[in-house]
């Protein structure tokens, strides 16, 4: 484009220059021309032209600068002393009055004017009066600009170069910086992005690093899943195993360790399954879900006949996980509705920064003292409802794996009021 950009100039600056070139020699053989008519003179109907004439250079020999005047059948009356070989004045057919301009190339290349009038009196009726000059010093002239032109806007082109080079360097350094950490970061010589990128750059770093963290997330929970599994099932195989040696296995035993390995195995895979806040992908509509939610609950537990209030102030999105946040609003919900007496109440609002959901039921609610026990995995204060335990802790690991944060209060229905907030 530059190239293109400064051919482009240079081409009408040429064309310009030529075009100012050429005005000021038709301008220059103009003056000749009057200065030709002003010496004419008028004697008995005959013109001559006298010797003081004001262009000296019509006098001198071959000096570039011809005149001539003609009558209507083109037959001389008078030509300049400079014009001592053969000049070519014909400028074609011209109406009395108008000046024409041409560019003769035969014998010589030259600019030719001419400017016919009517003299009253004389012996002949038309009166052309002609003047040439060489083409050559214009030519000169313009080969000269041209080569100024050539060298100029070489020399413009190469220092633009150069700066369009030095200045993309500059520009896209920070994305060379980008591609060396990444680079770094997959060969594990790095754990983090450094801070500082521009503006431009700030959302892709930032994306990156969420996405970072959210892999090394993923890779060490499932570490500590595998973990948690392998150690919680230690104790049960070895009680298996101990029983399958007596003589008389205790079969009640038996089912009690099975059933705790399967309870084990299920929230390990549930813990496990958790994928986390997500880089790429739509928000999720919290109040959508969660009206979807109290929709099918309310259809699950309608021998229960429960008052459901649910208000959406706002309806706050959330980058994350659709399956996450039906755990664990789905899991909030469904306590509600199984330990409410009558009245289950759902507020979903943004506050700032933060999606704020509010469950509340009128059910017993939860002893300040036990709260913190509640989310612990297997840990139940009611042993008549089915259940292994393990809804509020879930929702309690995936509150903190979203960097969000989960309180259990006193309702005022007079049961538990448990609150969630999740950054947006």
């Amino acid at each position: 484009m530059l190239v293109i950009f400064l051919t482009l100039t240079g081409w009408v600056l040429d064309r310009s220059f030529r075009t100012s070139v050429t005005a000021g020699a038709e301008e220059q053989l103009r003056l000749v021309v009057y200065s030709v008519m002003g010496a004419v003179e008028d004697e008995g109907g005959r013109l001559q032209v006298g010797v003081d004439i004001s262009e000296p250079r019509l006098s001198q020999p071959d000096s570039g600068l011809y005149a001539r005047v003609a009558d209507d059948l083109n037959g001389a009356l008078w030509v300049s002393p400079s014009a001592t070989s053969d000049v070519n004045f014909d400028t074609g057919a011209a109406e009395p009055g108008a000046f024409v301009f041409v560019e003769a190339a035969l014998p010589l290349p030259r600019y030719v004017l001419s400017y016919t009038v009517i003299w009253e009196g004389a012996d002949v009726e038309r009166v052309t009066f002609s003047a040439a000059v060489d083409q050559a010093p214009f030519a000169a002239s313009i080969g000269e600009f041209r080569r100024s032109l050539g060298v100029g806007f070489g020399l413009a082109m190469l220092v633009f170069v150069l700066a369009q080079i030095l200045s993309l360097r500059w520009g896209l350094r920070p994305l060379r910086v980008m591609a060396d950490e990444v680079q770094a970061l997959e060969s594990g010589d790095v754990q983090t992005m450094r801070d500082g990128y521009p503006r431009e750059l700030q959302g892709l770093a930032k994306n990156l690093e969420r996405f970072i963290e959210h892999e090394q997330r993923s890779r060490s929970r499932y570490r500590h899943a595998l973990e948690d599994l392998a150690h919680s099932l230690k104790t049960p195989l070895a009680v298996i195993r101990n029983t399958l040696i007596e003589p008389r296995v205790d079969r009640s035993l038996l089912g009690e360790q099975l059933e705790r390995m399967e309870s084990t195995v299920t929230n390990q895979l549930s813990k496990a399954s958790a994928r986390g806040p997500v880089v790429v992908g739509k928000p999720v509509d919290i109040g959508v879900q969660v009206e979807r939610l109290a929709r099918a609950l309310q259809t699950a537990y309608i021998e229960k006949d429960v008052d459901v209030s649910l208000s959406k102030e706002a309806s706050p999105l959330v980058r994350g996980d659709e399956s996450d946040f039906l755990e664990i609003f789905g899991n909030l919900a469904e306590n509600a509705f199984k330990y409410a007496n009558s009245k289950v109440s759902i507020v979903v609002r943004q506050e700032k920064n933060e999606a704020l959901v509010l469950v509340e039921d009128d059910g017993d609610g939860i002893p300040e003292d036990l709260r913190a026990d509640v989310l612990n995995r297997g840990k139940r204060l009611d042993e008549i409802q089915p259940g292994q335990g393990i809804g509020l802790a879930v929702v309690a690991e995936l509150v903190v794996l979203y960097a969000g944060r989960l309180e259990i209060r006193e309702s005022d229905l007079g049961g538990a009021k448990i609150e969630v907030r999740l950054p947006c």
